[in-house]
């Protein structure tokens, strides 16, 4: 199967991440896992590893989204132009402003339905 474009899922449920990974790949979609901040940086400067667009949440343990969103986007010139949505229980219109402010391309509150993320998805890299 030839897929559309890699997808970096940075989450620490389990539960959610198997969802947007089966969800993603019935849509032709190459999902990666990463169960928590530093190890989705890892594999977003693997140089062997290509990702198109970052799904992250906010609230992990040792390092929250906001920190991985902000090394994301002061890093070198490839990694920092990667699409992120941030897809996440903090709901606070503060919330939702630093994200954007930081430089996410998107901001998803859960609980969400997945055909608007799919959209989402879509809008930010085909």
């Amino acid at each position: 199967m030839e897929y559309k474009k890699t997808i970096l899922i940075i989450d620490d449920m389990k539960q959610i991440r198997d969802i947007l990974w089966f969800s993603l790949k019935q849509e032709g979609y190459k999902p990666i896992l990463a169960e928590n901040g530093q190890r989705g940086l890892a594999c977003l400067f693997d140089k062997e590893t290509h990702v198109d667009l970052v799904i992250l949440d906010v609230m992990m343990p040792k390092m929250d989204g906001f920190q991985v969103l902000e090394k994301i986007r002061t890093s070198n010139a490839l990694v920092s132009k990667i699409p992120v949505i941030m897809l996440t229980a903090k709901a606070q219109k503060d919330d939702v402003i630093k994200g954007l402010s930081k430089g996410a391309s998107d901001y998803v509150l859960k609980p969400y339905k997945f055909a608007d993320l799919l959209v989402k998805v879509q809008n930010l890299i085909g």
